[in-house]
């Protein structure tokens, strides 16, 4: 079976980044079992945790995981002006490089939300140096999606990669397979079969975050958001982490710049 790469999406689900967060100390346990297996993968970081807690920070680097964008503060992009965007990508990208030592050279949208409205963004990713971006999902969605997309990677007209979410085919449904409440609930025999026919020239990776591993979280009413959605969220927590541990090979050291150093100079240019 294909291996994945791992990545994780690290921030507060109910934006609470204090003393009452409950990510610190789940992303440690998780953490701590990925290296108990040899995974290193890619966490994408929202900008503020690096004020909040850039031990944390620190120590995912020094375990070897690529450290990447998830924006200043987890807005999406719709609902930023091109030029709030630039500023806050842009010290979001300082903050993280400050607290670790590194470039940051990846950038993922909060909630996938670049889509066909948000494409102006793609200009303001490359102006601030990033290698690659990880935002879109080629599919529907009942929040973001951008079904015209490409479903394997690709580089945008100004040149920088773009990695989507992998996405399966259910029958006569697109659906992203590997990460969030999708490969929580779906069975793992599925799951398996939709990775053995992924095309060769896709990048499989897993999304996931804190509340995905936190079976003791008590229930949170997500603001904003329908009542069904916190509930899926919530719900069937446990086997994440044996579901991502199926998917990711023991001893993966697999990055998506690592997989984007390797694979850039071939991958197929796109102009929507």
């Amino acid at each position: 079976m294909k291996s994945a790469i791992f990545t994780l999406d690290l921030e507060d689900h109910v934006g609470r980044y204090d003393t009452s967060s409950r990510y610190p100390s789940i992303s440690r346990q998780v953490l701590q079992t990925l290296a108990q297996n040899g995974i290193v993968g890619t966490v994408f970081v929202v900008g503020k945790i690096a004020k909040a807690e850039p031990a944390l920070l620190r120590e995912i680097s020094d375990l070897g995981h690529e450290l990447a964008c998830h924006s200043l503060d987890h807005t999406p992009l719709d609902k930023q002006a091109p030029a709030a965007f630039r500023e806050d990508t842009a010290r979001a990208k300082h903050l993280i490089e400050n607290c670790i030592g590194k470039a940051v050279v990846g950038f993922r949208a909060p909630v996938f939300s670049l889509t066909k409205s948000t494409l102006w963004a793609v200009d303001v990713l490359a102006e601030l140096g990033f290698q690659y971006s990880s935002s879109v999902m080629p599919t529907h969605n009942p929040l973001y999606g951008f079904p015209q997309a490409p479903t394997k990677p690709f580089l945008w007209k100004n040149g920088l990669v773009e990695i989507p979410c992998p996405v399966g085919k259910l029958g006569p449904i697109t659906l992203p397979y590997l990460g969030g409440f999708y490969l929580r609930y779906l069975p793992q025999i599925l799951v398996r079969s939709l990775i053995t026919q992924a095309d060769p020239e896709s990048c499989l990776w897993t999304y996931c975050h804190p509340y995905d591993f936190d079976t003791a979280e008590p229930f949170n009413r997500i603001q904003g958001a329908p009542l069904w959605t916190s509930i899926l969220l919530w719900f069937n927590r446990r086997d994440t982490l044996p579901k991502i541990l199926a998917v990711v090979r023991e001893n993966s050291s697999s990055t998506l710049r690592g997989w984007v150093e390797a694979n850039s100079a071939c991958l197929p240019r796109y102009l929507p």
